[in-house]
């Protein structure tokens, strides 16, 4: 277990670089070993990202890129696609970056840029529907409260926490199976003794 004298000291350090735009590369799966960035974002929350980044550029230093050197001498994003992608089309040339060390594994690599993407917790919806928090703010700052601002006086707004909670669960794991080109006329076939196997277990679905 570290010192409280050690943490100390390391608090004190900076971890920081700020770099330019034109040396930071989207992870588009150029980096051998690591798939590409597995998030996506959409139009209306893309623009609320850019939103965001526009009215507080600063928290871009408390939150800065995850990045990793490339023998390129760039550098590509382990955690802050998305920001990246709207600090750019907001005008931000220069972002701050941690930059992990080279000799990172790979693996650990690839264990980052999942954990940078999971929210860990929960949102208390009643809290932010009757504390002090004003939904147009929140709207603003990027969050979804739209079924917060329903005009219906009798709404039973426990059953939407609870609607709204349900969304946010876990997706099923999902497993590929890769058929050769040569045994193309086998996958009906296939699928059959799949389905005839996932009968032993309930809720296992074959998607075409």
């Amino acid at each position: 277990m570290a010192k409280k004298n050690d943490i100390a000291e390391a608090q004190k350090l900076d971890y920081t670089h700020v770099l330019s735009a034109s040396l930071i590369e989207q992870n588009d799966g150029q980096l051998e070993g690591l798939p590409k960035n597995p998030r996506y974002i959409k139009d209306e929350r893309f623009a609320k990202l850019k939103l965001s980044l526009e009215q507080s550029p600063e928290f871009l230093e408390a939150n800065p890129l995850k990045v990793y050197p490339l023998d390129n001498g760039h550098y590509i994003i382990i955690g802050g696609n998305m920001r990246f992608l709207a600090g750019r089309e907001v005008g931000i040339t220069e972002f701050p970056c941690y930059i992990f060390k080279k000799e990172t594994p790979v693996e650990k690599l690839k264990e980052f840029v999942i954990k940078d993407n999971i929210a860990f917790g929960n949102t208390d919806w009643d809290a932010l529907a009757n504390d002090d928090w004003d939904v147009s703010d929140l709207e603003d700052w990027g969050m979804d409260v739209s079924f917060l601002t329903s005009d219906e006086e009798d709404m039973d707004l426990s059953g939407l926490y609870e609607e709204h909670e349900a969304t946010q669960k876990e997706k099923p794991i999902t497993i590929t199976i890769e058929v050769p080109n040569e045994m193309g006329d086998k996958v009906d076939d296939i699928k059959e003794a799949l389905k005839v196997t996932l009968e032993e277990w309930e809720g296992c679905t074959i998607k075409k």
